[in-house]
């Protein structure tokens, strides 16, 4: 299960980062990578008062289509929070290692 997780996680990254290759400002490429890496390796529970985890992104979109309404802010905060600690870190680490645009 852990393999699986790992798997998953470095998928996500990788996809997060193809995504901010589109982009040719330093901002954007963070902003992009951040956003998708924190829509796919954001995890929370499936419903409320459940013990097993699954991504916001599969969350949401059971939530909005099929599933009864249990809040969209309860899987809203854990994505905001990842958001913004990811594109804190990445700026940090896209700042350093290059040179002045």
């Amino acid at each position: 299960m852990i393999l699986f997780w790992i798997i998953y996680l470095s998928l996500s990254a990788l996809i997060a980062y193809l995504f901010s290759m589109f982009f040719k400002k330093r901002i954007i490429k963070i902003f992009v990578f951040s956003f998708f890496v924190a829509l796919m390796a954001t995890f929370w529970f499936r419903s409320p008062g459940d013990n097993l985890f699954s991504p916001v992104f599969s969350i949401f979109l059971l939530e909005s289509t099929i599933l009864e309404n249990n809040g969209l802010y309860r899987i809203f905060r854990p994505f905001v929070f990842m958001f913004f600690f990811i594109f804190f870190i990445s700026y940090i680490f896209w700042k350093r290692n290059t040179k002045n645009e």
